[in-house]
């Protein structure tokens, strides 16, 4: 009763807010905190994760 989903590895997740869905042309590894114009501040790390949830909750309903 569970379902893989498996989103694209050259999709953008760091580089989109997770807020807004502004994507940034240029993010640096070395750029831990992700800064939006939204105002959103977030991990880098979280916001990456948000958005490829939220990738896997679009690819599911698409399939659905």
């Amino acid at each position: 009763g569970k379902y893989l989903i498996k989103v694209d590895r050259y999709f953008a997740s760091s580089k989109i807010c997770s807020v807004c869905g502004h994507k940034k042309k240029e993010l640096a590894l070395s750029e831990r905190t992700y800064l939006c114009e939204c105002g959103n501040q977030m991990d880098r790390d979280v916001n990456a994760a948000v958005n490829i949830l939220e990738e896997g909750k679009r690819i599911y309903k698409k399939c659905a």
